[in-house]
């Protein structure tokens, strides 16, 4: 677990003893007596709760940052003569992608602390990603990519032709 989830969990217990009555009408109900309550769990849940939100929101631009930020240390390389320019643009441009995923491998870890966190807690996953593939996808667009599927099946024999030749 992370240092953050971490604080946030231990911030956010605390267990204690609370005599709790369950029916008002019956001071003897069988459900009734002292029993060990953590009675700062629904704030922990919540923070874990916002915890992932946050992360699952920013991992995916995290992700296109460090893509970008590779497409142009890769462009330098390609383009590296030795000189002092090509030099600086390269260290640079590596220096870049390193931080960048650096900092996605972190965010990518904190999500998965903070959903065992959460798992451990209350026994439920938690995710705030919906997995709905090509449910909402417009007719219109579903038209083009059959097209392009189409498209595609024609020219394979072409390919395949002149990978032969």
């Amino acid at each position: 677990m992370s240092y953050i989830i971490k604080a946030i969990v231990d911030t956010y217990t605390h267990t204690t003893e609370l005599y709790v009555t369950n029916n008002n009408l019956d001071r003897f109900a069988k459900a009734d007596g002292w029993q060990t309550v953590d009675t700062l769990r629904y704030h922990a849940e919540r923070k874990l709760k916002r915890e992932i939100q946050d992360l699952e929101f920013w991992i995916p631009r995290q992700a296109d940052q460090e893509a970008t930020a590779k497409t142009w240390m890769n462009r330098y390389r390609a383009s590296y003569s030795g000189d002092e320019i090509s030099t600086n643009k390269l260290q640079s441009s590596m220096a870049k992608y390193k931080a960048e995923k650096f900092a996605l491998t972190v965010m990518q870890s904190e999500l998965a602390s903070a959903k065992a966190a959460y798992k451990e807690l209350t026994g439920a996953t938690f995710t705030t990603i919906d997995d709905k593939p090509d449910a909402e996808m417009p007719d219109d667009i579903k038209a083009m990519f059959a097209e392009l599927d189409a498209l595609e099946a024609a020219n394979e024999p072409e390919v395949k032709a002149k990978k032969k030749a």
